[in-house]
This record gives C-alpha cells, sequence and structure tokens, in this order.
C-alpha cells in the first residue's frame, strides 16, 4: 500500500512518459513533482527533499548518471533514495548506475503495477533507515521481519542470522558503558561490513538492541559472511581490553569472561514455514547453544518444517 504522504520527484525530459508517470503515482495518491531536466531535477531536489527520486538517464545536458552523481556528494540530498528508469538495459549501465549510488533500477518500457511495487519497497526501506538504531545506524528488527516476509511470499530459499556479543556484560563492570557502547558500535560496523562485502546486494544487516545483530542473506552466502564477522571480531573484540589485561592472555580469565562474537543461522526453503515466528523462535534457540560453546562459536540448521535439501 502506497503511502500518502510520501513525495517523489520525477525527473524526466520527455514529456509524455512524465506525464504518465504522474497520473500512475496520482493514483495510488503519491505526491508528484516534475522536473524536464537535469539541472532542474538538482534543484528541486534540494528545495523539497522528496522521499524518492526517478531519474531517466538518457537526458540532454547533464544525464542521469551525472544527476545521480551530484546527488550523492551534496549533503543535501545524499540520503533521497534514487531509482534509475531508462531505455539502456546492458548490465554495465546498471553496474555504472549502481556504483553511482543508485538504490534500484528499471527498464523502459516498464510495468506499472511492477514500478508501483518497487518504489513502495525502495521508500519503506528507506524510512526504515531513517529509524535506524542510533548507537550502530543499523535498522531494527522490524526490517528484518519485513524481509522475511517478503523472501516467504517469492518462495526462494533463504537465511536468517543472529549474532551477539557474549561477555559484554563483564566488559561493562570492568570498563563502563562508554566503552561498551564502542565495543556495539563496532560489531555493528562488523556485522555490516561482512553483509555489504560478502552478501547479495538486497541482503540487510540488522540491529535488535543491545549487543544482538542479525541478516538475512541466501544460503549460499550466508555461513561466508558469519564466518567473516567471527574472523574478524576474534581480533578486534581483544583489543577492546586494556593493555595489561591483554597481555595475560586468555588464560587468566574463567571461559565466557573474554568477549566473543556468536552466531546462529537458519536456513528457510520453500514449503517451509511462512510466518517470521517460528523462523526467529529457531534462530534464537540456535543462538542460545552457540552461546554454550567457548570462544568464538556458529551454529547453522534449518528451520523447523522447512523441508530436507
Amino acid at each position: 500500500m502506497s503511502d500518502p504522504t510520501a513525495r517523489i520527484l520525477v525527473v524526466e525530459d520527455d514529456r509524455a512518459v512524465s506525464g504518465l508517470l504522474e497520473s500512475i503515482f496520482d493514483k495510488e495518491s503519491y505526491r508528484v513533482s516534475l522536473a524536464g531536466n537535469g539541472e532542474e531535477g538538482l534543484r528541486l531536489a534540494r528545495l523539497e527533499r522528496p522521499d524518492m527520486i526517478l531519474l531517466d538517464v538518457l537526458m540532454p545536458g547533464l544525464n542521469g548518471f551525472e544527476v545521480c552523481q551530484r546527488l550523492r556528494q551534496d549533503p543535501s540530498t545524499c540520503l533521497i533514495p534514487i531509482m534509475l528508469l531508462t531505455a539502456l538495459d546492458q548490465t554495465k549501465d546498471k553496474v555504472t548506475g549502481f556504483k553511482l549510488g543508485a538504490d534500484e533500477y528499471m527498464s523502459k518500457p516498464f510495468d506499472a503495477l511492477e514500478l508501483l511495487a518497487r518504489v513502495e519497497r525502495v521508500i519503506r526501506r528507506s524510512r526504515e533507515g531513517m529509524a535506524a538504531n542510533p548507537l550502530t545506524g543499523l535498522p531494527g528488527g522490524v526490517a528484518l521481519v519485513e524481509e522475511i516476509r517478503r523472501r516467504v511470499t517469492d518462495k526462494i530459499p533463504f537465511s536468517v542470522a543472529r549474532v551477539a556479543v557474549a561477555g559484554l556484560g563483564e566488559f561493562n563492570k570492568a570498563y563502563g558503558y562508554e566503552r561498551g557502547d564502542h565495543v556495539v558500535r563496532l560489531v555493528g560496523m562488523i556485522v555490516k561490513s561482512a553483509v555489504q562485502e560478502l552478501a547479495d546486494r538486497n541482503d540487510i544487516a540488522v540491529h535488535f538492541g543491545s549487543a544482538d545483530f542479525g541478516f538475512v542473506s541466501t544460503p549460499a552466502r550466508a555461513e561466508v559472511v558469519a564466518a567473516r564477522a567471527l574472523e574478524n571480531a576474534d581480533a578486534l573484540l581483544m583489543m577492546q581490553y586494556d593493555e595489561s589485561d591483554r597481555g595475560r592472555g586468555h588464560g587468566d580469565r574463567p571461559p565466557g569472561q573474554w568477549m566473543s562474537l556468536k552466531a546462529a543461522l537458519i536456513d528457510v526453503l520453500p514449503g517451509g514455514p511462512t510466518h517470521p515466528v517460528p523462523i526467529l523462535d529457531d534462530v534464537r534457540a540456535a543462538l542460545r547453544d552457540a552461546r554454550r560453546v567457548q570462544g568464538p562459536s556458529l551454529i547453522r540448521r534449518g528451520a523447523t518444517g522447512s523441508p530436507q535439501k
């Protein structure tokens, strides 16, 4: 369902196409602004701060790629989601758009229903991001639930991960909560970086709260992502202790008093659970078992009710 408070800026030099787009969005109660060229698009983007920009690529003067680049370089517009709409459909053109900061890409001619679905999704994910956890900048658990719903609806296999820091409570007692917050930010960065570097483009990382994180990826990539996060955290978490403590080594503290990362993966296949709750229950149960293992640990299971591989 569209959000009637959302404003879309259409930057398109072809009046017939911009008129068609305006009609499509008006019917869904979006507020629409039109720009006939790249310069006007930049001006309106700075003036109106729309919720999304639909940007044609092949325009005289400033083309869409150049406009996209300038929008991303301007602090006042750098966070506005951008969808490129163009007759160019070569892979290299799509890659160029994504490298310049586009969030979505759709080829002409377009299907109105598909266009609306993609626009709604981009705006929703952008707003989830704006409501991100203030400590890490990652979206919260609602974003993960919505992503699970989408993948279940699309009937594609996926994996849900939960990643948590063990030993943070003892660290907070020894060093204070300010340094504990630094650890949480650090782990958020570790998880986010692993997802960005090794997962698919549409995969997401989230922050549930405290030292509890998660992500959604494909079964082929999820374990690689989790393993990278555990590997990076193993070295970086130890560096958060004072040098005098690090010098004594692991042996001077009981197991569990040194921070370590625990991860759990649940694979969900088509025909398996269709609601997020049992999937999240499964991943929480797996994480509890991972916490019982000394040091960094990763447990992977199939979701209860999923078909056997």
